[in-house]
């Protein structure tokens, strides 16, 4: 007697562990919060900053668990030059990446404050 095909088990809508839904109510009050706290920023000088979430992984070097394969650890990948690029895990690289590029410009004014 020959088996029977097995039915494809029906997906089940499910969130994965530790991440949450975010209702309007959550979302409201959450803009209601940043945007106090973007209008004391502002008042005392401070410049909103938003950068990539990805940098070259150079950038990010020795911070990396593996130095000959970068994609250890880390999301990353090779872009068309084969130039290693991942996502960052915190904004020190990003920011001082940032006033690198701007450092003695008339973009970017000492002493530097910026806000994320």
């Amino acid at each position: 007697m020959a088996d029977k095909p097995k039915k494809p088990q029906k997906l089940k809508a499910r969130l994965p562990r530790g991440l949450e839904d975010r209702g309007p109510a959550a979302i409201n009050a959450t803009r209601v919060m940043v945007e106090k706290i973007r209008e004391v920023y502002e008042r005392y000088g401070f410049e909103p900053v938003e950068t990539p979430a990805m940098e070259y992984t150079d950038a990010l070097g020795k911070f990396l668990p593996d130095q000959d394969r970068p994609n250890e650890g880390v999301f990353s990948f090779q872009d068309d030059d084969e130039q290693w690029i991942s996502l960052r895990y915190d904004l020190t690289a990003p920011l001082a990446r940032y006033v690198a590029e701007r450092y003695g410009t008339e973009n970017l004014v000492l002493p530097y404050r910026s806000y994320r």
